[in-house]
C-alpha cells in the first residue's frame, strides 16, 4: 500500500495528471477530424485505423515524458526526483484529475470499440457504404406481377416503408404522397431527389404469384444517380410486415454510422390477417383519389378490413381519417353531421390507441379530429406534439400543428411547424398553398409569387394556385378578372381538394 501511495504521489508532484488531460481532449478532437475527413476524401478505411492506433500509441510516451520531465518557463527540464521517505498527501483536486484520465479513457476506448464492433457486423450482415447521409424520400414501388394487378399492395409497401424509415431518429424521410405525385409526372430519379432535397432514395418492385411475393429494392445515391445498394427478398404474404421492417433497418444501418439491433424498429401497421390488410390497401388506394365516392368506398374497404381483424389497429385509424373527411362542412365532403362524425372519430381512434399506444398515426389523427372537428386547439397541440414525438416525420401532423398554432395566435411557432411540413412534402398542394400565403403575409411577395406558380406547375387543374395570385395580386376584388371569375363560377373551385379547403378554412378563410 504503501509503493501505491508512493507512486501516486509521485504522479502528482510530476504533473502526469495535468499533462495527460489535456492530451485525452487532443486525441478526442482528432479523432472527430478524422471520422469527417475520411469519407469526404475517399480515404480508406485502413487510414483512418492506422491514424486511431498511432493516437493511442502516444499515450504512454506522453506518460513517460510527463513523468521526467517539466514544461517551464525557461524551457523542458528534466523533474527532480525527490528523496523524501514521506510522500506527501493527495488532495481531492488530484483524485479528481485522475478520475478524468481514468474515464476519459474508457469512454474512448468504449467508443471506438463501439464502432468496430457496428463495422464489423454491418460487414458480416453485406451492409457497407461509405455514403453517410441524413434524408432519403422513398420513390412509388413498381407492380411487377403476371396480372399487373397489385398496385394498390405496391403502393401500400411505399409507405409502410416511409412510415418506418421515419421513426429512425436522425433520419429525414420525405412524405410518400410526395413521392406518388413527382413519379407521375416521370421525373428522372435524380430530379425527384433534387425537388425533394434527399440525398438517398429507395425505389423497388414488387412480384406477386398467390400468397408468394417477391420484393427488390434499390437504395440510390441522389447525386449521380448510381445504385448504393439493391437486394431482393421472396417471402409468403404473411411475412410481409417482417420483410418491410427488415428492409428498413438494412437502410438505416447503411446510411448511418450506428447499428440497429434486428427488432429495434417494429411496425405498427400489423395485422395477422393478410385478407384484412389486403382490404385496407384497397381502402388506401381508394382514399388517395380524394373524392365524396372514393371517400365512402374508403370507409367500407376499412370496415371490412376491421371485420376481418378487430384487432387491426391502422384500420380503426384509417377509417377515423374517412370518417373526419365526411363531416360536413365546406372544408370536407359533407355527408354525415359533425358531432356524429366526432364521436365515431373518436370511438375509433380509442379502439386503436388501446391495440398500439405508440402509433403516431393514431396520435396525429385524433389531433386532426381536436382541433377541425371539435376545435379544441390546445387539446390538438399535445396529440399531434406526441405524433410527432414518434415519427417526427409525419408532414401533415406538422401542418395540422400549423394551422392549431395559427388559431392560438403563435405565429412564430405556427410558421416554424409549416417550414418543417414544407420541407417533408414540398409537394403537396396544401403545403405550398400555405407557404405561399404565409409568405405573402410576411411581406415576401416575391417569394410567395413564386410558391404560387410552382403550385399552377404541378397542379395545373387545380384552383389553388390561381387564387393564390389572384389574391396576391390584388385581382380578387375585380369582377372583370377571368381568374375571379372562373372561381366564382366554380369552374375551378369545384377542383380544390378538401384536404386544401379544409386548412384554409382553418386559417379563417372562407369562399365568397
Amino acid at each position: 500500500m504503501k509503493v501505491v501511495m508512493r507512486f501516486l504521489s509521485e504522479l502528482r508532484r510530476r504533473k502526469v495528471i495535468q499533462t495527460l488531460i489535456p492530451f485525452l481532449g487532443l486525441i478526442w478532437l482528432l479523432l472527430q477530424i478524422i471520422a469527417v475527413v475520411t469519407p469526404l476524401l475517399n480515404l480508406s478505411p485502413f487510414v483512418a485505423t492506422s491514424l486511431t492506433i498511432f493516437l493511442f500509441a502516444c499515450f504512454p510516451v506522453v506518460f513517460y515524458l510527463a513523468w521526467y520531465f517539466d514544461i517551464t518557463p525557461q524551457g523542458i527540464k528534466v523533474t527532480a526526483v525527490d528523496y523524501s521517505e514521506h510522500p506527501k498527501p493527495l488532495g481531492l483536486k488530484w483524485w479528481l484529475g485522475l478520475s478524468v484520465v481514468i474515464v476519459g479513457s474508457l469512454m474512448l476506448g468504449l467508443h471506438y470499440f463501439d464502432n468496430a464492433r457496428t463495422d464489423y457486423v454491418k460487414r458480416t450482415e453485406g451492409l457497407v457504404n461509405n455514403v453517410k447521409a441524413s434524408s432519403i424520400a422513398v420513390l412509388p414501388f413498381r407492380d411487377q406481377s403476371p396480372e399487373s394487378d397489385q398496385q394498390y399492395l405496391a403502393a401500400g409497401v411505399t409507405e409502410e416503408l416511409a412510415s418506418l424509415l421515419g421513426q429512425v431518429a436522425g433520419l429525414q424521410v420525405a412524405s410518400a404522397s410526395a413521392g406518388f405525385s413527382l413519379a407521375r409526372q416521370n421525373l428522372l430519379p435524380v430530379d425527384i431527389a433534387r425537388r425533394l432535397k434527399v440525398d438517398t432514395l429507395l425505389s423497388g418492385s414488387i412480384h406477386k404469384i398467390g400468397n408468394q411475393i417477391r420484393l427488390r429494392v434499390e437504395l440510390i445515391n441522389a447525386e449521380d444517380g448510381m445504385t448504393l445498394w439493391s437486394q431482393s427478398f421472396s417471402r409468403e404474404l404473411t411475412d410481409i410486415f417482417a420483410v418491410e421492417t427488415e428492409i428498413a433497418r438494412a437502410i438505416a444501418n447503411l446510411l448511418q454510422q450506428r447499428y440497429l439491433e434486428a427488432g429495434s424498429l417494429t411496425s405498427l401497421n400489423s395485422t395477422a390477417s393478410s385478407d384484412a390488410y389486403m382490404m385496407y390497401l384497397r381502402g388506401r388506394e381508394q382514399y388517395r383519389l380524394q373524392t365524396t365516392e372514393s371517400i365512402k368506398e374508403a370507409r367500407r374497404l376499412f370496415e371490412q378490413a376491421i371485420a376481418l381483424d378487430p384487432e387491426y389497429a391502422m384500420a380503426y385509424v384509417a377509417l377515423a381519417d374517412t370518417i373526419i373527411l365526411l363531416a360536413e362542412g365546406s372544408a370536407s365532403f359533407g355527408v354525415l353531421k359533425a358531432d356524429i362524425a366526432a364521436t365515431l372519430a373518436e370511438q375509433h381512434l380509442a379502439k386503436a390507441l388501446v391495440r398500439a399506444p405508440e402509433l403516431a398515426e393514431a396520435h396525429a389523427i385524433r389531433g386532426l379530429l381536436l382541433f377541425y372537428l371539435l376545435s379544441n386547439y390546445d387539446a390538438a397541440l399535445p396529440a399531434l406534439d406526441k405524433a410527432l414525438s414518434l415519427n417526427p416525420n409525419l408532414a401533415q401532423a406538422h401542418l395540422w400543428r400549423f394551422a392549431a398554432l395559427e388559431q392560438l395566435g403563435r405565429s412564430q411557432d405556427a410558421w416554424q411547424a409549416l417550414q418543417q411540413a414544407y420541407k417533408l412534402d414540398p409537394i403537396a398542394i396544401t403545403h405550398q398553398y400555405n407557404l405561399a400565403l404565409k409568405l405573402a403575409e410576411r411581406g415576401e411577395l416575391a417569394a410567395a409569387k413564386e410558391q404560387y406558380q410552382q403550385l399552377i406547375t404541378d397542379f395545373p387543374g387545380s384552383a389553388a394556385g390561381y387564387l393564390g395570385l389572384a389574391r396576391l395580386n390584388s385581382t380578387f376584388a375585380s369582377t372583370d378578372t377571368p381568374i375571379l371569375n372562373q372561381i366564382e363560377n366554380n369552374a375551378l373551385l369545384s377542383d380544390i381538394e378538401p384536404q386544401l379547403l379544409q386548412d384554409i378554412k382553418a386559417l379563417g378563410w372562407q369562399k365568397k
